[in-house]
């Protein structure tokens, strides 16, 4: 759903630092709540999409709409773990694109070889 298409893609369910993540999907797109944890506790998860089973509060979730139709994600309390988020998003994007460069320089490096390999069969005949 809105706001939370972009930020499932990029976060498995779990803790990371004292924020815990869950990203999910229903029947009309993706979910994603943000919670803030105690400081020195570590998440107890209840399923994905649950709460957890610790004192926490979520600071990312949905801001409007009906829930599972309509709904639109966004922060629902402001501070300085949005920076550490920003930091979370950034770290997994450079992550991604560097998969991705690997991915596309094995590719090229297999079709350079592929092309080495006609070259040589036709080169001999």
């Amino acid at each position: 759903m809105n706001g939370a298409r972009e930020y499932a893609k990029l976060f498995t369910v779990g803790q990371y630092g004292k924020l815990y993540i869950t990203a999910g999907s229903h029947a009309r797109g993706k979910t994603f709540h943000i919670y803030i944890l105690p400081e020195g506790v570590t998440a107890k998860p209840n399923g994905p999409n649950a709460p957890l089973n610790v004192d926490a509060v979520e600071v990312y979730g949905i801001v409007s709409g009906q829930p599972g139709w309509t709904e639109t994600y966004g922060w629902l309390h402001e501070g300085k773990w949005q920076d550490d988020f920003a930091q979370l998003v950034k770290e997994k994007e450079a992550e991604i694109a560097a998969r991705n460069l690997k991915i596309e320089l094995e590719r090229a490096k297999m079709e350079a070889a592929e092309k080495n390999k006609i070259q040589k069969l036709l080169d001999a005949y």
